[in-house]
């Protein structure tokens, strides 16, 4: 979730089976929200994301966008073609079979868990299918298990979040960062800059996480060769001589040192994306 809030302005939330509003089990979409994905001892704990507006305005209900909220949530499982489902199925038999260790003739396992690994697998491509149908503007975005349950048999235009950020070079530690942290790093003035590279990457690379890290590294390299000659000059005693190989450059080392020394037009034109990654690690720090 935390890398959704950093590639876009809003996410749009299904409220699916959970009461909100006065009375209910949460009294706004931040807290719902909140209460689902907040660690906390008590219930009070996980929804106290809930009370900071900033938070609670990355979420947008998914009821709000649509005509008929009752008709929206009886279609979800009719608007997927029947063999996409019937794929979906087999799947389902095959991934149980999978957790528990099973041969691929096996049936000794609880079938309730296949149904509720089916509705969840359903529901996913359901949602995102009839939001684009009422003509919302949006990034489809579906679990990992979605791709594998489809193969190479169902395509669709997005980016996987899951997977950015999974190199050693470019790393960030979501879990250390805390919301209040996300939060700034929303209004950060490169992360527009960050987005569109990201995007970029995403219309012609099926891997936008091995493609981030190249273009990262390489624009590093430019960022150096382009600076000052007394910044380069500190930059290769005093930076390089520390790291595990040459042919990696950790952002916040670099960002830090060079930033100052750029064209502010020049910084968000070339290497905005570089500098908020160095942010993003700046902020794990």
């Amino acid at each position: 979730m935390k890398r959704y809030a950093l590639l876009y302005d809003h996410v749009i939330f299904n409220r699916r089976g959970v009461g909100i509003g006065p009375g209910e089990m949460a009294s706004s979409l931040g807290e719902c929200v909140s209460m689902l994905i907040n660690p906390g001892e008590t219930l009070a704990d996980r929804k106290s994301l809930g009370k900071n507006k900033a938070f609670c305005d990355i979420f947008v209900d998914c009821w709000d966008f649509v005509s008929d909220a009752n008709q929206f949530e009886s279609d979800v499982h009719t608007v997927v073609d029947e063999s996409v489902n019937n794929r979906i199925g087999d799947f389902c038999h095959q991934e149980i079979r999978r957790i528990n260790g099973l041969d691929d003739d096996s049936y000794a396992y609880d079938i309730d868990d296949v149904k509720e690994l089916y509705g969840d697998l359903s529901t996913d491509l359901g949602i995102n299918q009839l939001l684009l149908r009422e003509g919302v503007e949006l990034v489809p975005s579906y679990a990992p298990i979605v791709g594998r349950a489809l193969s190479n048999e169902y395509s669709h235009q997005g980016i996987e979040c899951h997977n950015l950020f999974n190199s050693d070079i470019l790393v960030p530690d979501f879990d250390a960062l805390s919301w209040d942290e996300i939060i700034d790093l929303r209004s950060d003035k490169y992360i527009h800059a960050f987005r569109k590279v990201v995007f970029d990457l995403a219309r012609s690379n099926p891997d936008v996480n091995e493609a981030l890290v190249n273009k990262v590294q390489s624009d590093l390299w430019k960022l150096v060769s382009e600076s000052k000659p007394n910044v380069l000059k500190t930059f290769l005693t005093g930076f390089l001589g520390n790291l595990p190989s040459p042919t990696i450059l950790n952002p916040i080392g670099v960002g830090s040192l060079i930033k100052d020394t750029y064209k502010k037009n020049k910084l968000n034109n070339n290497y905005g994306h570089v500098f908020f990654i160095q942010g993003i690690r700046g902020s794990e720090s």
